[in-house]
C-alpha cells in the first residue's frame, strides 16, 4: 500500500493559498504557456511567479510612418520590433532603434500582427537587417507573407519576449495582437484603430469577417491595461481597457 504523505494544517493552507493565487494569475496576466505556468503548491510557483514578477515593462517606442504604425518594444538591451510599416521604411525603424542606444544586433524578435502589406512591407528589408531575429505571425496569416526566411506561427496566449500573444482573428483570419502586462500596455495593430483619436473596430473596407472582428473586441474589452497603441491613430496612454470595454459594449 502506498504511504500517505500527512502535512500540517498551515502546509495545507500555504498550499490552497497558492493555489488560488496561480488562478488569479492566470485570470489577470495569462500566465499560462511557454515558461508562465504555475504548478499549485510548488516549488515551481515559486520560481514561475518571481519571474514574472521581475519582468520589467518594455518600453515602447512608436515609429510614425505617416499612415501606419510599427512599434519597437526595449527591455534591457534586447529588442522587439511589432510590424514593419509599407516598403523602404527600414531605415525609420533603425533610427528608433537607435534611439535607444541600440543596433539591429540588439533585434531579436519581429512580431507580425497581420498580413496586411501596409505592415508587413518592410519585413524583408527588416528581416536583412536584424539577421538573428526570429519573425512571428499568427498560423493562418503565414501563407499570405512574402518572407525570405521561414515564420514562427503563434498563437493565443503564447509568449515572445515576455509579450503575451493574443489571438484577434476578424480583421485577418490569423491576427493577432500584443499584451505587455509588466507595462499595462496592449499593441492592437489593426484590430481597432484610433484614427483621428476616435477609437473603433477595424475597418470593414479591409476585414475579412467583422462579426468574428467584433468578437475579437469584446475578447480584448476582459483585459485590464492602461496605455494602448495601434498600427493607425494616436495612442490611448491612461484608461485604455475602459475606454474598449465601452465601445465593446456597443458591438
Amino acid at each position: 500500500m502506498a504511504k500517505v504523505q500527512q502535512i500540517s494544517r498551515r502546509t495545507w493552507l500555504a498550499r490552497v493559498a497558492a493555489g488560488s493565487f496561480a488562478v488569479w494569475s492566470e485570470l489577470n496576466f495569462g500566465l499560462g504557456r511557454k515558461g508562465w505556468s504555475v504548478a499549485i503548491g510548488g516549488r515551481d510557483l515559486a520560481i514561475r511567479v518571481a519571474h514574472a514578477q521581475n519582468l520589467k515593462p518594455a518600453e515602447a517606442l512608436r515609429v510614425n510612418l505617416g499612415a501606419v504604425n510599427a512599434y519597437v518594444l526595449i527591455r534591457g538591451k534586447e529588442a522587439a520590433v511589432v510590424d514593419t510599416g509599407t516598403p523602404n521604411n527600414t531605415s525609420k525603424i533603425a533610427d528608433v532603434v537607435r534611439t535607444a542606444g541600440l543596433s539591429w544586433d540588439a533585434v531579436h524578435h519581429v512580431i507580425l500582427t497581420h498580413y496586411h502589406p501596409d505592415h508587413i512591407g518592410s519585413i524583408g528589408e527588416v528581416r536583412a537587417a536584424a539577421a538573428n531575429a526570429t519573425a512571428y505571425a499568427g498560423a493562418a496569416d503565414i501563407p499570405q507573407i512574402k518572407s525570405p526566411r521561414p515564420l514562427k506561427s503563434v498563437g493565443d496566449n503564447d509568449e515572445v519576449f515576455g509579450l503575451r500573444v493574443i489571438a484577434t482573428p476578424g480583421h485577418t483570419p490569423g491576427h493577432v495582437c500584443v499584451f505587455d502586462p509588466a507595462g499595462s500596455l496592449l499593441i492592437l495593430g489593426d484590430a481597432m484603430n484610433n484614427t483621428g483619436n476616435k477609437l473603433a473596430g477595424p475597418n470593414p473596407q479591409y476585414t475579412a469577417d467583422m462579426a468574428q472582428a467584433h468578437q475579437s473586441v469584446k475578447k480584448l474589452a476582459k483585459l485590464t491595461f492602461q496605455r494602448a497603441v495601434f498600427g493607425h491613430g494616436n495612442p490611448i496612454d491612461k484608461g485604455a481597457s475602459q475606454a474598449i470595454a465601452k465601445l465593446a459594449g456597443t458591438l
